[in-house]
């Protein structure tokens, strides 16, 4: 068995495999998900923009419905899911990061 303790190669291939890749727009065709398909991620890591990406592409991503909590300037100014800081502060950061090279 595969979940055996110890057991750590197949002697078989994959049983099934995907014949057409996940598309998130088949039966949701509404003007949330066209939104949400169109928004671009721009202003992250590279790292950052590749989960966010992932999560447009699998159905994972919920936008959000009111503003949360900066944690810099701690005012209800981020507007985008999945992040912390605002934008105006995540600005200010990058300027000053750059300020010292």
């Amino acid at each position: 068995m595969s979940s055996e303790r110890g057991n750590v190669s197949r002697t078989r291939s994959q049983r099934y495999q995907n014949t057409r890749a996940f598309r998130n727009d088949k039966y949701d065709t509404s003007a949330r998900r066209k939104k949400i398909n169109a928004k671009l991620h721009d202003g992250v890591c590279q790292h950052c923009k590749g989960i966010l990406e992932w999560r447009v592409k699998f159905n994972k991503y919920k936008p959000l419905t009111k503003p949360k909590k900066c944690v810099k300037c701690l005012q209800k100014t981020v507007k985008d899911p999945y992040h912390s800081i605002c934008r105006p502060c995540a600005g200010l950061i990058k300027d000053k990061t750059e300020l010292r090279l």
